[in-house]
């Protein structure tokens, strides 16, 4: 077996693979003004940011500069892609962010968006962004952990963050079989009165299917968890809730609010 790398060596690899992958570029795409940053929309909603990666990997361990290079150069083999350091992890983009890797000191947690969720032992954790964005998550403790089952998964999202597989009317399927406590569902609910004068939340469709067959779920609300019943409807699902919860956040009919949706607190 050959001599593991140092840390300056693989700090080198790390820029010259990352000058590699920056130079690829989209066609077809809105600039930031701001922050530089490509998108497949105008004006598209993100956060800005202008970190250099050097500064991001900054302190960071062997471990964690081999399991990150061993990401990047899994999905160098699936096609194009451009790299953007945030302040905890560093984000994959192509004409949207389709992966990421969330900073540690001996380890990495690994994000990819998939068009389904995927029932496996090594998925932590499922949070289901629109019909066909689930965003999974990983723990990688070593380069050796970026194996084949993890290079199909990332190809797969290489794909999503092309939007070859964006389907904003898909149908989801409700999701049985798998463990229910790793789904979450942030969104944006709207608030409704019920025919009673009650307030209950709207959520959109998908989220709905998403738990069908599972129609009582948690809802975090302000930092709190609440139960409510799912009522799917045509033009949506109607979260059936405490309207008194509602009101003691000061909210009425026609408001919006954050949400999350899971099966388990």
């Amino acid at each position: 077996m050959g001599a593991t790398p140092g840390s300056d060596q693989v700090a080198v690899s790390a820029l010259l693979l990352v000058q590699l992958w920056q130079h690829r570029s989209m066609s077809s795409s809105w600039v930031c003004p701001d922050c530089a940053r490509q998108f497949a929309n105008r004006s598209q909603w993100h956060s800005c940011g202008n970190r250099e990666l050097d500064d991001v990997l900054a302190g960071s361990t062997e471990d964690f500069m081999a399991i990150y290079l061993a990401v990047g150069a899994t999905l160098a083999d699936h096609g194009e892609f451009r790299v953007h350091p945030q302040k905890t992890r560093i984000a994959f983009i192509s004409r949207m962010t389709f992966a990421s890797v969330k900073l540690a000191r001996r380890w990495a947690d690994l994000s990819f968006i998939l068009p389904y969720p995927v029932d496996h032992a090594r998925i932590r954790r499922i949070d289901l962004y629109g019909p066909t964005s689930f965003a999974h998550e990983i723990r990688l403790d070593s380069a050796a952990d970026v194996d084949a089952s993890v290079g199909r998964w990332l190809a797969e999202a290489l794909r999503r963050g092309d939007q070859e597989t964006l389907d904003a009317g898909a149908h989801v399927d409700p999701v049985v079989g798998r463990p229910l406590e790793l789904l979450r569902v942030p969104l944006a609910a709207r608030v409704v009165e019920t025919t009673d004068g009650g307030l209950s939340l709207r959520v959109p469709r998908y989220a709905a299917e998403a738990f069908d067959a599972h129609p009582l779920v948690f809802v975090r609300v302000a930092g709190a968890h609440h139960i409510a019943q799912i009522e799917a409807t045509d033009a949506g699902g109607v979260l059936s809730f405490d309207s008194d919860v509602l009101r003691q956040l000061g909210l009425a009919p026609g408001h919006h609010i954050d949400a999350v949706l899971s099966a388990d607190i």
